[in-house]
This record gives C-alpha cells, sequence and structure tokens, in this order.
C-alpha cells in the first residue's frame, strides 16, 4: 500500500476527522492482519446477498470501509444540493425560451417538441443525483447532474443499514455522530416521493404506476422499486416500453390496467432514436401520464452541457446573485467543445481548441450524453499522442471539457483484486422533490469511479 500524503489526509478531515482514524486503522489492519478486514467484508457482502441487494445480478460492490460525515458538513451539503436543484428549474426554463442556450445542446434539437413541454409542478427533477468532488480548496464541485434515473435510489439505503449492523474492525469503538439521511430511516423514502409527485401534479392519489425498461438496459433496483409501490399500496408493474399502449383514454399496460404514473429506468439515447418509443414519449410530452422525471430533465438537464450553461459567463446575467455565488463556487469550469473563443478558467480570452490541446493537464474530455463514464479522457492521465487523438474526436462530435479536479485518496478494499489500496473518492447527494434524501460514496484505483467500471460504494456513516 502506498503511504497517504498530507494533503489527502485534508481530503478527508474536511468531512470529519474519524475518517482519519479509520484510515489508520484500514492501513495498520491491512498491513498485519488483512484476513480479519477480508473475513468481516465477506460477512458483508453475504448479509447484502441475502437481502436480495445486488448490482445487475452481480454482487453489490459496497465496501466495509466507510465514509463519515459529520452533521455539520452534512447540513452543508444538504443545502448546497437543495438550492441547486432549484438552479435546474432556471435551466429548464432557460432552454425553452433561450435559443443561445438551445445551442448548446444540438443533440436534441429534434426533439423539442417533447422537451420544452414543462411539467406545472416543481421542482422539475422529482428525483435526481448530483455527483461531486472535493477540489484542493475544500470547496464541494458538481461533475454531473444525474437526472434521468439515478441508481441507488433505494438500495443505497437499505445498503447502508445491513452495513451500520455488521462486525467492522475499522469502526469499533470509534465515536462518531451519523449523519441524518431520510432513505436510510425510511426505505420507502423514494416511492413516497413518486406518490407526492403525482399528487402535486393531478391532485389526487396515486393508484397504479409503471417501472419502465427499454431492451432490458439499466435494469437494476427495479424489482425494489416495486416492492416499494407496494408498501405504500400502488399498483405496479415492471413493462418494457414497448409492452405499453396509447389511448385516447390514457396509457395502459399489456393488461389493460390504465398507468397513471411510469419511472424511467432506460438509457434515453436508445429512447430518442427508437420508432417505437415515439408513441410513449408523446403521451408523456402531453401529459398524458405523469413520468418521472420529464424528458427536459431526462434529457437536457441531465447533458453534461448543462454546466456549460452554468459556468459560461455569457449566460451569467439570466441568474440571481444567489445562483451566481452558487455557481462560482460548486460548478467546475465546462464548456461545451467547438470552434472558436471562450474564456478559460483563469477568465482569459482564449481559443477554446488550443487551450484544450496545451492544457491537457488541467482539462478532462466527456461525452456529453454518456453513462458510466464512457468515453471520458482524464488529461493528466493520458499520453499527448492520446490526447490530440481524443480532442479530434471531441470537436467533432457532441463532447465537453471541464476543468480536472485533483481528488484526495483513501485506502479501501478493492473488492476485485482483493487488496488493500489506495483510491480516488467522491461524494454524491440525492435529491428528492427539492430535498436532499441521502449520500452515496464513490471509490476507484481507476480514473473512472463508476461501479459500472470497477469503481466500489463506501457506505456514509
Amino acid at each position: 500500500m502506498n503511504k497517504q500524503v498530507g494533503s489527502d489526509s485534508m481530503y478527508l478531515r474536511a468531512l470529519g476527522d474519524v475518517n482519519l482514524a479509520i484510515e489508520d486503522r484500514i492501513r495498520t489492519i491491512g498491513c498485519h492482519n488483512a484476513a480479519s478486514l477480508w473475513s468481516a467484508q465477506d460477512q458483508l457482502a453475504s448479509a447484502l446477498a441475502n437481502a436480495g441487494i445486488h448490482f445487475e445480478d452481480r454482487g453489490y460492490p459496497l465496501c466495509l470501509r466507510p465514509l463519515t460525515i459529520t452533521p455539520k458538513k452534512a447540513f452543508e451539503m444538504q443545502i448546497i444540493a437543495e438550492r441547486f436543484v432549484q438552479l435546474l428549474d432556471v435551466a429548464a426554463e432557460l432552454y425553452c425560451c433561450d435559443i443561445a442556450v438551445r445551442d448548446l445542446f444540438p443533440s436534441y434539437n429534434h426533439l423539442v417538441h417533447w422537451t420544452t413541454r414543462l411539467p406545472k409542478r416543481r421542482p422539475i427533477v422529482t428525483v435526481g443525483r448530483l455527483d461531486g468532488l472535493f477540489a484542493i480548496d475544500g470547496h464541494y464541485k458538481i461533475i454531473e447532474t444525474n437526472t434521468e434515473g439515478p441508481g441507488g435510489v433505494v438500495q443505497t439505503g437499505l445498503a447502508a443499514n445491513i452495513w451500520s449492523n455488521t462486525s467492522n474492525p475499522l469502526t469499533q469503538d470509534l465515536p462518531f455522530e451519523r449523519s441524518k439521511q431520510r432513505f436510510k430511516a425510511d426505505p420507502n423514502t423514494f416511492v413516497r416521493e413518486l406518490k407526492a409527485a403525482y399528487h402535486a401534479e393531478t391532485g389526487d392519489e396515486l393508484r397504479s404506476a409503471a417501472v419502465l425498461n427499454f431492451k432490458g438496459r439499466y435494469a437494476n433496483e427495479v424489482d425494489w422499486i416495486e416492492k416499494g409501490l407496494a408498501a405504500v399500496s400502488v399498483k405496479s408493474q415492471v413493462l418494457d416500453i414497448r409492452a405499453l399502449k396509447r389511448t385516447s383514454d390514457g396509457l395502459f399496460g399489456p393488461d389493460g390496467d390504465a398507468i397513471q404514473l411510469t419511472y424511467n429506468k432506460v438509457d434515453v439515447r436508445d429512447v430518442m432514436a427508437a420508432h417505437e418509443c415515439s408513441e410513449y414519449l408523446e403521451a408523456c410530452a402531453r401529459q398524458e401520464v405523469v413520468s418521472i422525471n420529464p424528458w427536459i430533465a431526462q434529457w437536457i438537464l441531465s447533458d453534461k452541457a448543462i454546466l456549460a450553461l452554468f459556468s459560461d459567463p455569457r449566460f451569467r446575467s439570466n441568474f440571481s446573485s444567489e445562483h451566481v455565488s452558487l455557481i462560482e463556487r460548486h460548478v467546475p469550469w465546462t464548456r461545451v467543445i467547438r470552434p472558436g473563443q471562450t474564456t478559460d478558467p483563469d477568465g482569459r480570452l482564449v481559443d477554446l481548441l488550443e487551450y484544450i490541446r496545451l492544457n491537457q493537464s488541467r482539462c478532462v474530455l466527456k461525452p456529453s450524453n454518456a453513462t458510466r463514464g464512457e468515453g471520458v479522457q482524464v488529461g493528466p492521465l493520458v499520453t499527448p499522442s492520446d490526447w490530440d487523438k481524443q480532442l479530434s474526436e471531441a470537436a467533432n462530435g457532441s463532447y465537453v471539457v471541464q476543468e480536472y479536479i485533483h481528488t484526495g485518496q483513501l485506502t479501501a478494499l478493492n473488492l476485485r483484486r482483493r487488496s488493500v489500496e489506495a483510491m480516488s473518492w467522491g461524494l454524491d447527494c440525492y435529491i428528492f422533490s427539492g430535498q436532499f434524501a441521502g449520500f452515496h460514496a464513490r471509490a476507484s484505483a481507476d480514473a473512472v469511479m463508476n461501479i459500472g467500471q470497477r469503481g466500489i460504494l463506501l457506505p456514509v456513516a
């Protein structure tokens, strides 16, 4: 194991000193009695499997090592996340009325007749997860907005509770005050929010719902969502979009039952390109059914170009002084990649493509609408020749460039390699109906922290 440097300790201390005690323990035990760590990790894995918690029919990659966060810091994060969701409402309105804003999202021009029909309820994003990292200045930076159908809305809370009841040599006898997270206290928090969103939109009680998939992709957790809906007295079923029938009386499932609300667990790139989904897309846009989340959230607000809208000074006048302050502190410099001039992270006027080429160590390239870290190129970790090749590809596609944020590391159990090693980590915030619901932490020995690409999850205590 590599020794942890002082700057990494600084990142962990920002969330609470208990993290440093856990860091010392995992390093000591990992060197002298690693078998005890793996015994406890295996017990946790068995408990998760026995509870039916999984990731796409594989073991749920929850690490024994937690990330602790003080109540004070948790409250700070809550305020940031809740204010940011309000900012997304402003962005949605801008997209509908401002051509210059819409120009940041050219891939969706043919979908405007669906995306610009906004629901009446606010916030527009009923279910979202803000993914972020802590920068070296201590500020939390939101690097992606997951406003499609984010993973972990049920299982994160369930898994954290199972972790809390597992014997753990890393936390034994350590005094720390656990942060309050709604979806840990009530596993049905998510489905209750679906009911509340339906009532806010229609004034009626939700009686029937469908959890929708398309061609079997991203079906993880749908079983838990279906169980949760049943627990709050909502009849539900898991369906492929192609099984739906749209009539003049509404949307119906294959059994003939009316569907009042749909929750979308799909890859929106697949759906927008599929002719067989068009009737469903139209039904949602016309609000013949309450769709969570609406299409502007599924496509526009979840696209990485949304952060370019926030960070580009061309659009600053559209936001309140409070929102500008939020953006300056918590949104990293982001630009849609295209020829032309813009301002760099220091506010200087530059040619964008030339700036990216000359400042590889300061940049990350990302496909604007990809998921699970697909196609992400981290400048400091790529050879110059590969960087030039990726930049050429990005200049001819739908990409953003984002300021590289150096992340701290912590020591964790690499579940695939069965080793104890240093990993980069990030902290995400779930927001349900505009209110903070809980935390989600990721770690990875790779540059991209995603459990779909060899990453792990850390319980947040």
